[in-house]
């Protein structure tokens, strides 16, 4: 239906063309020779030569020469289809045995530089509007090809990369709740739940392309109770909230890394002293998220592979979900590890 509709509007625009073009010829032409009649008449009559090397440059010398970088070929069809098309007009004056077309003159000979030039002229005046349009809704055509493409492999890795966080973090958790459960703790059903609520939001949500601050938000409250109950009274959690989280979007899975990460640097060797502080600020065009945390340069850590990954991931993501519009840190000051994400809203 919709091709249709469309080829309709294409063959519209080209009778309204046409008829503008033998319009516009018969009055300047007849303003000169003050014979509209006539004028008119060979506007007529010249009509399917020009149509026909129009719309052959159109549909031929310009998608299968000029589009197909064949420039010479090009070049040779292109002053072929003016001269062919400037001969066939002036032979049509010449030769014709109708009293009515033409102004001919008996002493100007058929292949008289001028008369020849001037069908020219004539001929370059009708293309020049619709290769101009061919030329422009091909160079438009061939943008919104690479858009598309670009947008189907941006989507394909913000895929891949969503699907990285999944793994490795419930991989941890699966393995401290496997761990919980040859002890019998009785912390186990309540952190199966948590696990629960986490995975729910992970495979409901992760693929949407934005989600209200407030479910992110809910998801990171859920994973420090999860951890909580894991690392029981080793870390202080301090998170603040400000500003209205339900009526702002953003990316899902794209704050949590953070507080993750928090939780890995903060010194969970030790009993107790371990601290992770989360600040988060909306406005209606910018979120910052501030997390620190208690950090022990000289403590021996075992490899983590996936804190490396999921950092990677985070800038990964952030390229290409909010390129230039968004200020990623990570630093260490005294004896805290800090991390700071601002991002300007579209």
């Amino acid at each position: 239906m919709y091709n249709l509709q469309n080829n309709r509007k294409q063959v519209f625009f080209h009778i309204v063309y046409w008829v503008s073009i033998v319009l516009f010829f018969t009055f300047s032409w007849g303003t000169r020779y003050n014979n509209y009649w006539v004028c008119f008449y060979n506007e007529v009559v010249f009509l399917p030569i020009r149509m026909g090397v129009v719309y052959f440059g159109l549909y031929y010398v310009i998608p299968e020469l000029l589009l197909k970088r064949k420039y010479f070929r090009f070049a040779v069809a292109f002053v072929a289809m003016m001269m062919v098309g400037s001969i066939m007009q002036r032979a049509l004056v010449y030769y014709s045995s109708i009293p009515l077309l033409g102004f001919r003159n008996p002493d100007v000979s058929f292949f008289d530089t001028t008369e020849l030039l001037h069908y020219v002229i004539s001929i370059n005046a009708v293309m020049i509007i619709p290769f101009a349009v061919k030329l422009y809704s091909y160079s438009l055509e061939k943008e919104n090809r690479i858009l598309s493409l670009s947008h189907e492999k941006s989507q394909a890795e913000l895929q891949f990369l969503r699907s990285q966080i999944q793994p490795h973090f419930f991989f941890n958790v699966l393995n401290d709740l496997y761990a919980m459960a040859l002890k019998h703790s009785e912390k186990t059903p309540e952190m199966i739940m948590k696990l629960s609520d986490l995975m729910r939001y992970v495979l409901h949500e992760s693929t949407a392309e934005s989600v209200p601050v407030e479910k992110e938000l809910n998801y990171i409250r859920n994973y420090i109770d999860l951890e909580k109950l894991r690392y029981g009274s080793r870390f202080s959690v301090d998170l603040q909230v400000k500003g209205e989280t339900n009526n702002c979007q953003i990316s899902p899975l794209l704050l949590f890394p953070f507080v993750e990460n928090a939780f890995k640097h903060s010194t969970t060797n030790e009993t107790s002293g371990a601290w992770i502080f989360i600040e988060l600020t909306v406005n209606a065009d910018e979120v910052y998220l501030l997390v620190s945390n208690s950090f022990d340069p000289d403590a021996k850590r075992e490899s983590n592979v996936s804190s490396g990954i999921g950092i990677k991931n985070v800038r990964d993501r952030l390229d290409i979900l909010y390129p230039g519009r968004y200020v990623f840190d990570t630093k260490v000051i005294d004896q805290s590890y800090v991390s700071s994400l601002k991002i300007k809203l579209p």
